[in-house]
């Protein structure tokens, strides 16, 4: 037997109109590490709320079939049984954080299993550094940061040293070297300690360097499983609606091209090891990239739409989340504010629609200054969406939601009956209509939350962490909107972590730590300043990674996507015969 066995698994929330699975069989051995992905909505976290008795004990519905974890079947175990061998890591760290400080959160599960105090304050020493946070140990819980707080449930569970250890989404908060830091842990964990990993991931650029198998969720169904090799170069991975590593893409477009590979890269590593052999030195010549056609537009840069001027401010317990902040962003700007956790980035916009004003200095919004504005005028104009979904969402069904701030601004009922149709439509939330929002998956739960802001079409559009949860598909869809958008003349900032996302828009990067904006400018040039990116701790694209690697060759180091590594790699590398 496996250390995980599961046999025709099915379940349905209650009210729900279709089952969430639909007949699952799996079996995982002990010491594996899976990667579990598929389109948002598909059933992923259902399947692992089973794992430690979440489902059926907390969760009602109906629920078939099998759950044996460790030996202990879930219907007959209560779930206080099964945490002490499954450590469930939830997608939104707020559901999982309750005490006052960091340290105690940490302690409560130890605690609970009754482990010595000299035990327990190892543990806790040990969990803390490992997530990367020992510094905030007595931070107060409720003024950390989206990205602390993940760090934190980390943390939690991690002291425990669970046999399964099951996480949600665990770096969707995180800055990329955060994420990096994480994976490192999770393989020490998984080689050294033997603990079986189960990953919900949607960053499978980063994902397929560490796991043994990928297991592909649709619909309530595993449609695909085997070794990342094996499941990422199916053509029925990309028919599902899964993202593919940047690399294993990049390795597929050179095939097309008649440039075979001796094998399919997973890392960036393993894709220059392999590239240099072929490279044509004589050809090698460092190609000039495009610069950005924002260099060369005219009317967006002497029309500012955002003045940020000197501003600070401090919360209760942190000095200086924003010191001295300057900025200026003009109309029709599409503008990515990045950096590490707890760097200012969404203490900034909120700063833009009223929710936070300045200690000290001032913003101006289209020449207004907002201390003399109310947050309800600001709104109007600049539509925030949240880092997390749940603190923006409240009306009973989907279709409320979205038609509550269109009433407030007094459109008239035909139109918030056609934006409401368009924001639906737009987002694929439309069978959801007359859903609760609270039933809905992560994801699904923040494309309701982005259509209840675009519905009002406001003339800034700000959005906090916008892929968090979101499949690839719903990622290329918000993509082209936001492209779609700029041609309109809207004005377009993102706070993101998500930086192939950020590489496939080409926006002006403003990279911000401890409070501070420490570069700004076009991406190639911000992605390419590996001070200022470490110093943020945002680390470059895939894709970057290899052309960095392959730069003393002659090659550009500023490729930042699978399009243009094509053009470049084309005219250097040797067809194979």
């Amino acid at each position: 037997m496996g250390i995980i066995e599961v046999r025709d698994l099915r379940y349905s929330y209650p009210n729900a109109t279709s089952p969430a699975l639909k007949g699952i069989d799996l079996t995982i051995d002990k010491g594996e590490f899976i990667l579990l992905t598929g389109p948002s909505g598909c059933g992923k976290t259902t399947f692992c709320r089973t794992l430690n008795g979440l489902i059926p004990h907390f969760y009602n519905g109906d629920m078939e079939g099998e759950v044996t974890v460790t030996g202990l079947n879930i219907r007959e175990h209560p779930t206080y049984k099964l945490a002490q061998h499954v450590g469930l890591i939830f997608q939104n760290p707020d559901n999982q954080i309750f005490a006052l400080t960091v340290e105690k959160d940490v302690a409560f599960g130890l605690e609970n299993q009754g482990v010595p105090k000299d035990k327990m304050l190892e543990a806790i020493g040990w969990a803390l550094e490992t997530a990367g946070i020992d510094h905030l140990k007595d931070r107060a819980t409720h003024e950390m940061s989206g990205g602390e707080k993940q760090r934190l449930a980390i943390a939690s569970i991690l002291a425990m040293k669970p046999k399964v250890l099951v996480l949600d989404e665990p770096t969707s908060f995180l800055d990329p070297l955060g994420a990096e830091r994480i994976f490192r842990v999770l393989d020490t964990l998984n080689k050294e300690y033997e603990m079986t990993i189960l990953l919900i991931e949607h960053r499978v650029d980063l994902a397929t360097q560490y796991v043994d198998r990928v297991i592909i969720f649709s619909d309530g169904r595993i449609t695909n499983q085997g070794s990342p090799e094996e499941v990422f170069t199916d053509g029925a991975t990309r028919l599902a609606g899964v993202g593919i590593p940047r690399v294993i893409e990049l390795n597929d477009r050179l095939k097309s091209k008649g440039i075979l590979l001796d094998r399919t890269p997973l890392n960036p590593t393993m894709l220059v090891e392999q590239l240099r052999g072929h490279i044509k030195r004589g050809n090698a010549n460092r190609k000039a990239v495009d610069p950005d056609l924002d260099l060369f537009t005219g009317e967006q840069w002497v029309n500012p739409i955002i003045e940020v001027e000197g501003v600070s401010f401090s919360y209760p317990s942190v000095d200086k989340a924003l010191d001295d902040v300057s900025l200026t962003i003009h109309k029709g700007e599409f503008v990515a504010i990045m950096g590490e956790n707890g760097a200012g980035k969404t203490t900034l916009v909120k700063h833009l629609n009223g929710l936070l004003r300045p200690q000290e200095g001032r913003i101006k919004i289209d020449g207004a200054d907002i201390a003399d504005l109310s947050v309800a005028n600001l709104a109007r104009k600049v539509g925030l969406v949240f880092q997390n979904p749940d603190d923006q969402l409240f009306s009973e069904n989907v279709e409320e939601e979205i038609s509550f701030a269109l009433r407030n601004f007094g459109f008239a009922s035909d139109v918030i009956d056609k934006r409401v149709d368009w924001a639906l439509n737009l987002l694929d939330l439309e069978r959801y209509r007359k859903s609760s929002p609270f039933i809905l998956s992560g994801g699904e739960r923040k494309r309701v939350a982005l259509g209840s802001v675009l519905a009002w079409d406001p003339e800034i559009v700000v959005l906090d962490e916008p892929t968090i949860g979101q499949d690839y598909a719903q990622k290329e869809r918000l993509r082209h909107f936001l492209m779609q958008l700029r041609t309109q003349g809207k004005t377009i900032i993102i706070v993101t972590h998500d930086v192939e996302f950020v590489a496939e828009c080409k926006p002006r990067i403003v990279l911000m730590a401890d409070g501070k904006i420490i570069a700004d400018g076009p991406i190639k040039k911000v992605m390419t300043d590996r001070d200022a990116m470490a110093r943020a701790s945002v680390a470059p694209p895939e894709i970057t990674k290899v052309f960095q690697q392959l730069s003393e060759l002659g090659l550009p180091d500023n490729v930042l996507d699978v399009d243009e590594a094509v053009d470049v790699l084309s005219q250097v590398l040797e067809v194979s015969k």
